[in-house]
């Protein structure tokens, strides 16, 4: 198992309610290069994904309270969709795994494996996860433009709006850039000043 190029993003976050499962995994993509965060349920997913900043998340569905259904994985994907990211889903699903997948996909996840996953098919498919991404940063940059998804409730006004598109286009170049507070300012067409005032209106953290 070759270790990814040295300029190739690597960070993986795994959720999985098995502990096992998880350190199993986390231990073989660590070894090949990866760095690696772990999530045992949604909630925890949620903090991992602003906090780590991941360009990959291992998803697995079923997790308490509903370990035998696809509601706690599927919420996930639903958050992702409301607050885009410049990552991609790979799913994994150990029940009716036609209906899962087809339930992912739906939300946005980018590939599945079934349980139980080996490692060398989950790292070919963070592989082509990564190769996709960077693809689709290589095309951002040569079309110079930001396209922002929102998903606001009905009537929800004017300001509202603006606050949730700034926040979406300011996390997607902080993602593009690595975090580069002068490369942020410089596409935004900001001062970092300005960059900063956004960081802490919204939360936002350096990934460590």
């Amino acid at each position: 198992m070759g270790k990814r190029a040295a300029n190739t993003p690597g960070r993986v976050l795994i959720v999985d309610d098995d502990p096992a499962l998880r350190e199993m995994l986390a231990m073989g993509l660590e070894a090949a290069g990866y760095a690696v965060a772990q999530a045992q349920s949604r909630e925890a997913a949620l903090q991992a994904l602003d906090g780590f900043h991941p360009h990959v998340v291992v998803l697995d569905l079923g997790m308490p309270p509903h370990e035998h259904g696809l509601e706690e994985g599927l919420a996930v994907l639903r958050w992702l969709q409301a607050h885009p990211r410049a990552l991609k889903v790979i799913v994994l699903t150990g029940q009716d795994p036609e209906r899962s997948a087809f339930e992912a996909v739906k939300l946005g996840a980018f590939d599945y494996l079934t349980k139980p996953v080996e490692l060398p098919a989950l790292v070919r498919a963070i592989e082509r996860c990564l190769l996709f991404l960077q693809q689709e940063r290589q095309l951002r940059e040569q079309e110079q433009h930001q396209r922002v998804v929102l998903s606001l409730p009905l009537g929800a006004g004017v300001k509202p709006a603006r606050n949730v598109a700034e926040e979406q286009l300011l996390r997607q170049v902080l993602e593009e850039t690595g975090f580069n507070i002068h490369e942020t300012a410089r596409r935004l067409r900001m001062t970092r000043e300005n960059v900063y005032y956004l960081l802490k209106k919204y939360a936002i953290k350096r990934p460590e």
